[in-house]
């Protein structure tokens, strides 16, 4: 099968096609779709695995995901734009009031079978998910925080780096039309890495719908996103991200700071 896979790639960049390159933001489904818990064998084919790197405008930038508690790591996973740029960048999106949950559950071992109590965040989700959000839309020092939590989607100097943003609550579907669209093969496979979590809205109080609201807006309009629900029609980014998007829509990380179309977009 591996074997396989890099003929595939080979005959996609002898077509001089793009071969399409996952950006995985953790928590977003990329265990789904590289299938680690079974086969190991991706739901695409042929795809590139970028991984939990962020992508980086000077070889002096860090990734966000790891700095401040882990220093190797956020030198190591950064990437240059020149090498991504035979490829279909996609991602995947996911409604930060879920996001929230399943990263509490994820730092604070709710599923035994995940279970690491090293986690920088363990303490802080071991109070309960209340306490969690709070932390997380009070800091800045560490991801995630209450800038970006889909950060890794601009590069370091903040451009959009995307070429297809898919979504989380519709993925199998959004993959299949991606799929379909570059002309690859696509199986869909169980799920894995599942957390058995409940509606992720009974975690929530008015207060806390009002925080995540505030704190996380703008990536709640750019998706389409509120709590109840995801409504495609009223996204800013819908699927397929356009060249006149792609110079249109800049945020930076350092300064948390997101322009639409020349003007800066504020938190409510």
């Amino acid at each position: 099968m591996y074997l396989m896979n890099g003929l595939k790639s080979l005959y996609w960049r002898a077509s001089h096609k793009k071969i399409p390159a996952y950006l995985h933001i953790p928590k977003t489904g990329g265990t789904y779709l590289t299938q680690w818990e079974s086969d190991s064998q991706p739901v695409l084919s042929p795809m590139r695995y970028i991984g939990h790197y962020y992508v980086a405008d000077h070889e002096e930038d860090l990734n966000p995901l790891y700095q401040g508690h882990d220093p190797e790591n956020a030198r190591r996973t950064v990437i240059q734009k020149c090498e991504i740029a035979d490829n279909v960048v996609f991602a995947t999106a996911r409604n930060p009031f879920s996001w929230l949950v399943s990263y509490t559950s994820h730092a604070g071992a709710w599923n035994p079978r995940y279970a690491n109590k090293g986690h920088y965040d363990y303490a802080n989700a071991s109070r309960g998910f209340d306490y969690m959000v709070k932390v997380i839309a009070n800091r800045e020092d560490l991801w995630p925080n209450r800038k970006f939590i889909h950060c890794q989607l601009f590069s370091s100097g903040g451009d959009l780096v995307l070429d297809r943003l898919n979504r989380n609550e519709t993925l199998d579907d959004d993959l299949a039309e991606m799929a379909a669209g570059l002309k690859i093969s696509y199986r869909r496979r169980p799920r894995q890495r599942v957390g058995g979590l409940n509606d992720y809205r009974q975690y929530y109080t008015d207060a806390l719908v009002g925080l995540v609201s505030d704190t996380w807006s703008r990536e709640l309009r750019l998706f389409g996103y509120d709590f109840d629900s995801y409504n495609l029609d009223s996204a800013i980014m819908k699927k397929d991200i356009s060249p006149e998007q792609k110079s249109e829509i800049v945020y930076s990380w350092k300064e948390d700071r997101l322009i639409i179309a020349g003007r800066q977009v504020p938190r409510k």
